[in-house]
């Protein structure tokens, strides 16, 4: 008997490892997500535990996975404070088998163990009368089949690659969530991001020319950088997006202000002058050409300094 326990919790992991010892179970540790990922595809589990502190929702890679492949080849056991009724369904939703309440009753624990497998060795696909994990995705014109991993539009098949269709039942399952680049690299590949990074891109490109994911249909493949990829509603997509007005330059009209000029003492006298003075960057203020010394002024300064030169 072998149990595949997911949790940070040292703790918890002996906790868990006492209630078996006695049936001479094999209990092994994972605290990494992509680790636990790869070992439920490679090697047979009699059952998975499961730390639901750990972060319990579908997008999780291992459960995700589950619900992807139909990979339900153990029963899978969550542990966390499950107190309120919906806290109790999402977690079934989600892809639990069976719960198990904190703080954790040995008893309780080898009980609940020992009837989910009882139940997934007569029927798996309905293990503990949960609610099974639906094997079509409808959304618009698009319709995913798990069965046959096959994915239509407008009723026309679209002949998809195992790993597209994986990618497009990840995305689909999450409409109008982001789904991280290293949660599909866990979920489909059962690797790290930085190993698929340049893959992973090329086959959200194939899938988006493929279905047609650019609005054409309704529905859009959206990307956004460290948030991850999402599916979303055209007028949704519409409803975030703002256009901004341009940033131009505000010509202001001309502004009339009143100067005097004290340039000479006929000026002085005139005290009434009123001229009209542009803003700079106005048409009539570009155009206009330099000046020229006044008479009055030109005349008053060389009465006054004869044929002295200047320095």
């Amino acid at each position: 008997m072998r149990l595949a326990i997911f949790t940070h919790d040292a703790a918890l992991f002996q906790l868990i490892e006492s209630c078996f010892e006695a049936e001479g179970a094999v209990c092994t540790r994972y605290s990494a997500e992509v680790e636990l990922a790869r070992a439920l595809h490679r090697e047979e589990f009699s059952a998975i535990v499961f730390d639901a502190a750990a972060g319990f929702d579908p997008s999780h890679p291992v459960l995700a996975r589950r619900a992807c492949y139909g990979d339900r080849r153990a029963p899978l056991i969550a542990i966390g404070d499950f107190c309120a009724r919906d806290r109790v369904l999402a977690a079934l939703e989600a892809g639990a088998d069976d719960i198990v309440l904190l703080p954790v009753d040995p008893r309780e624990l080898r009980l609940r163990f020992h009837l989910a497998v009882r139940r997934f060795a007569s029927h798996p696909a309905a293990v503990g009368g949960c609610l099974q994990a639906a094997d079509e995705i409808e959304t618009g014109v698009y319709h995913l089949h798990r069965a046959d991993g096959t994915a239509y539009v407008n009723g026309a098949p679209i002949k998809l690659t195992a790993r597209e269709f994986a990618i497009a039942w990840v995305l689909f399952s999450q409409q109008g969530n982001y789904v991280t680049r290293r949660s599909i690299a866990a979920t489909v590949w059962g690797s790290s991001e930085e190993i698929v990074g340049r893959t992973l891109e090329q086959h959200i490109y194939k899938l988006r020319k493929k279905l047609l994911l650019d609005g054409a249909h309704g529905i859009v493949l959206r990307t956004m950088y460290a948030h991850g990829y999402r599916i979303e509603q055209r007028n949704e997509q519409r409803g975030e997006q703002r256009i901004e007005p341009r940033n131009e330059q505000r010509i202001e009209p001309p502004v009339e202000r009143v100067v005097q000029r004290d340039a000479s003492p006929a000026r002085r006298a005139a005290a009434n002058d009123k001229i009209k003075v542009h803003a700079g960057n106005s048409a009539t203020a570009r155009s206009a050409q330099p000046w020229s010394p006044e008479p009055d002024n030109w005349a008053f300064l060389t009465q006054n300094t004869g044929t002295r030169r200047l320095a």
